[in-house]
């Protein structure tokens, strides 16, 4: 059985990744903390949404244009009232045909004003698999 505070982090999770998935960039720093932190895949890190807002416009229509994310539910460990711990999976296609990227992705949530924010996120990608 999950909380409701369990839901509402599932559910800001699927938003994220919708407004991801649509290449808005904005949209998707607006789910961090304004003081959020987020370390990139490739070891960039970035403090603050605007910093944030800046990789995800370079992720996504730079690195990797047209490309759709998904991940697993994960698991949430409540840690106190306003924190908790979001991980699980993550999946990357990009639009050509090369094989999808897997990774893993552990975020730390902070309750905001009733809502669930991203105070920190690290995503990372697993290697390619040997050919």
């Amino acid at each position: 059985m999950t909380t409701n505070d369990e839901e509402n982090i599932y559910k800001e999770n699927d938003n994220f990744l919708e407004v991801w998935n649509q290449g808005d960039a904005k949209a998707a720093a607006s789910f961090y903390t304004e003081d959020g932190v987020r370390v990139g895949a490739m070891g960039d890190i970035e403090h603050g949404r605007e910093e944030i807002a800046a990789a995800y416009d370079n992720l996504l229509h730079k690195g990797m244009p047209g490309a759709k994310a998904k991940m697993e539910k994960g698991t949430i460990r409540m840690l106190t009232p306003e924190l908790a711990v979001w991980q699980g999976g993550l999946e990357i296609q990009k639009p050509d045909s090369s094989p999808p990227m897997k990774g893993y992705v552990v975020q730390v949530m902070k309750k905001v004003n009733n809502k669930w924010m991203i105070l920190e996120a690290h995503p990372k990608l697993y290697p390619p698999p040997k050919q």
